[in-house]
């Protein structure tokens, strides 16, 4: 799964929209807007890979994924 496959489902979700994934990434709307374009876009932009995983901290999942992985710590 690639990072705008990833995007779309945690908006999904979490019932976000862009403009408060923007605010929580610290981008414009604009960006969040080119990363969600088709690839066959001129416009569109790959998400970040830092991008990604921070919203995915921010809504709490890679504190899961952690506590999963290493229980006990």
């Amino acid at each position: 799964m690639n990072n705008r496959e990833r995007l779309i489902n945690l908006i999904t979700d979490f019932k976000l929209d862009r403009l408060t994934v923007a605010e929580m990434l610290k981008v414009k709307r604009n960006t969040v807007d080119n990363w969600l374009m088709s690839s066959e876009s001129r416009s569109q932009e790959e998400m970040p890979d830092m991008a990604i995983e921070l919203l995915e901290y921010k809504l709490g999942l890679k504190n899961e994924e952690s506590k999963e992985s290493n229980p006990g710590i």
